[in-house]
């Protein structure tokens, strides 16, 4: 699902997603979060020769166009085409968006990260941020810059010791490289480096059934953005992947979001949810 209040401006975001969807083998469905409401005189009753007509209210979806648009592309035979469609909703609520989460089936959020601070809920104000720490799926935030083209190397921040097999299942859809970037949580020693690539070649891989994973140990470091950018800029990475709210990890990297830095390193930046996550299995399957 990418989410787009600005329709007039979203084509270039929208390709993007579909690029994203192409590599996943997903379907897109893109959300109007700024629904324009019109009203139109529609027949009701008739009598003999008199026509009553009521107000009544249809939501336009200026939005159309731009799926009209996507569904042109046309697709090198035996390749994947996503099927795009389109929904609207009039205000961000989180409540309503992650009922939309479980009734679509929705693997995966995508937002520009300009809509950290536009989109908003017309009486309270921005919902942005609190959906990020409230959704029940991952939150890709795409920089406004960022030309994909495929997602070849992953970076996952974690604490090794407490891995997601949940999130390995999921970056495996990209069939990318993916480099398990370990830092330790606060309070916790370093790992020894044969130690961690055991854990990672006897858990981890072994378990989820990934083979393409790379280990990147950070040790003696108590801010951990310099070993980090330094392992994003060697390696080329290309997507950033954290879990919010665990191990202080989001925190510790975005110590100023959203005033001074929305994404990463100019990065993608792939946001998994700690808890009360929706996993559509039927997706892995």
């Amino acid at each position: 699902m990418l989410f787009i209040d600005d329709v007039a401006g979203a084509e270039v975001l929208a390709n993007k997603a579909l690029k994203i969807a192409c590599q996943c083998k997903a379907n897109l469905q893109l959300c109007n979060v700024a629904a324009n409401t019109v009203s139109k005189k529609v027949l009701v009753e008739h009598y003999d020769d008199d026509a009553f007509f009521a107000e009544t209210e249809n939501f336009a979806s200026e939005a159309d166009g731009l799926v009209g648009k996507l569904q042109t592309i046309r697709y090198p035979e035996g390749t994947f085409a996503p099927v795009v469609d389109c929904i609207e909703i009039n205000n961000f609520n989180p409540s309503k968006i992650r009922e939309m989460v479980i009734r679509h089936n929705i693997w995966l959020i995508i937002m520009d990260e300009r809509q950290l601070k536009q989109i908003k809920n017309p009486d309270t104000g921005n919902y942005a941020l609190k959906e990020i720490s409230s959704l029940n799926c991952p939150v890709l935030l795409m920089p406004e810059k960022f030309e994909v083209s495929s997602f070849n190397k992953i970076a996952y921040v974690t604490d090794l010791r407490y891995c997601d097999f949940g999130v390995i299942r999921f970056l495996k859809v990209f069939n990318a490289a993916l480099f398990v970037t370990h830092v330790s949580a606060p309070g916790l020693p370093d790992m020894d480096e044969r130690y961690a690539q055991e854990i990672l070649a006897e858990e981890v891989s072994l378990k989820t059934n990934y083979l393409k994973m790379f280990l990147r140990n950070i040790k003696n470091s108590i801010n951990i953005k310099a070993p980090i950018n330094k392992v994003l800029d060697s390696l080329e990475i290309k997507m950033l992947a954290l879990v919010n709210k665990k191990h202080q990890t989001f925190e510790r990297l975005f110590d100023r979001f959203p005033q001074k830095t929305q994404v990463y390193h100019k990065l993608p930046t792939l946001i998994f949810p700690y808890l009360n996550w929706f996993n559509q299995s039927s997706f892995y399957s």
